[in-house]
């Protein structure tokens, strides 16, 4: 069902990507939101369950907004990231403390952290899921590498070298995968798409690109308080307005945006019409 529902949502994508956008008729239509603080950090997982940190706690509300679970990660330091691996394991990751700490998903420690210096990374500055079993991406800035970690220890590491210098990236500031490709995003210069095995497909030159996401098909970006929509096999694109002011985070999940203000994250489903 899941695979039916991908590819009638390609189609009918595939459909208005090749409309003019001034003549596509859509619709925002809300769905929820989650209170959120200055400075706390937040992420959703494959089920649309919502994490963040709220006062030296990790909270875990469902879909509908019902708190779950709560931990407290005082003693982790100060949290960068939430990453949900799948929706068993959530990695906590510090910058501060250069370490990865699992939860399952009742937020339960499940073992103890990992130093990532133990991995030969020497200034991890970003994390990020991999669709591969076990595994997440992390950024080293110090050694201009991205180096795919095995969470089991049942493989080698794999690593991108001298992103820096091969690139001419300046500063990673977000790093997805989805669907056997890797973006990464360089707000002053765009996003570069590479296969899983290192090697550069595709590099979209835009310094308006605030964040990044994308599906099966579809790269999604968050520019100018609009939502621009590119298709990852035609590279045609149309964009629409977003349906709040103050966005400047984002996540895609199951048709739904998650789109973070000041004080919320605000879901929304975008429906289109003939």
């Amino acid at each position: 069902m899941n695979k039916i529902f991908a590819i009638a949502c390609f189609c009918c994508l595939h459909i208005l990507l090749q409309a003019q956008s001034d003549s596509i008729s859509y619709e925002w239509n809300k769905k929820m939101s989650y209170k959120i603080g200055e400075g706390e950090v937040w992420s959703i997982d494959g089920l649309e369950n919502f994490y963040v940190s709220q006062n030296s706690l990790i909270n875990k509300y469902d879909s509908v907004g019902v708190l779950k679970f709560s931990q407290s990660i005082k003693s982790l330091g100060r949290m960068t990231q939430i990453v949900p691996v799948n929706t068993m394991k959530l990695v906590h990751f510090s910058e501060e403390q250069q370490t990865l700490c699992y939860f399952d998903n009742t937020l339960s420690s499940m073992s103890d952290c990992i130093e990532l210096s133990d991995k030969g990374i020497v200034n991890a500055v970003l994390v990020s899921a991999s669709n591969q079993p076990n595994k997440i991406w992390v950024l080293d800035n110090l050694n201009s590498k991205l180096v795919l970690l095995a969470l089991d220890n049942q493989s080698q590491p794999q690593e991108i070298l001298n992103l820096r210098g091969v690139l001419d990236i300046e500063k990673i500031s977000q790093i997805v995968e989805k669907n056997s490709r890797l973006f990464l995003l360089d707000q002053e210069k765009g996003a570069y798409v590479f296969d899983l095995y290192g090697s550069l497909i595709e590099f979209i030159p835009k310094k308006s690109i605030q964040q990044l996401d994308a599906n099966e098909q579809t790269l999604f970006t968050l520019e100018d308080n609009s939502l621009h929509i590119r298709s990852l096999q035609t590279g045609e694109s149309f964009s629409v307005k977003l349906p709040l002011k103050g966005v400047y985070e984002f996540v895609y999940r199951n048709r739904c945006f998650f789109f973070r203000t000041d004080a919320h994250v605000h879901k929304f489903e975008l429906q289109f019409s003939e």
